[in-house]
């Protein structure tokens, strides 16, 4: 049987449970960051029922770009209780045709 690989000392944090010299690994790496922080900029694109999907923004990180999609869903909500079309990207879109709000990574 053999052991998980761990990160080398010099990979932890300073200080942190794990750092060179103590013995112990708990797997605390460099970074605060979530995993999927690491992947780069993301786009955020609606998708309609029967047509193009639009891009409506592009942000440099997930928290960003889900404050975005966080913002179009509000104004895709407010126009259908005022049962108008919502304006999206210089289009007007019925608020029933949206399928989904995705946040994609930017390639």
């Amino acid at each position: 049987m053999s052991a998980s690989p761990t990160p080398s000392p010099t990979d932890r944090e300073p200080g942190s449970a794990g750092a060179a010299g103590d013995g112990a690994g708990d797997g605390v790496w460099l970074t605060d960051r979530e995993p999927g922080e690491l992947l780069g900029p993301r786009r955020i694109v609606v998708y309609l029922r029967d047509s193009d999907p639009i891009v409506v923004g592009e942000a440099d990180s997930r928290p960003d770009a889900v404050a975005i999609a966080e913002r179009v869903v509000e104004t895709i909500e407010r126009a259908d209780s005022r049962a108008e079309w919502a304006e999206l990207a210089d289009r007007f879109v019925r608020p029933d045709a949206i399928v989904s709000i995705d946040i994609e990574l930017v390639e």
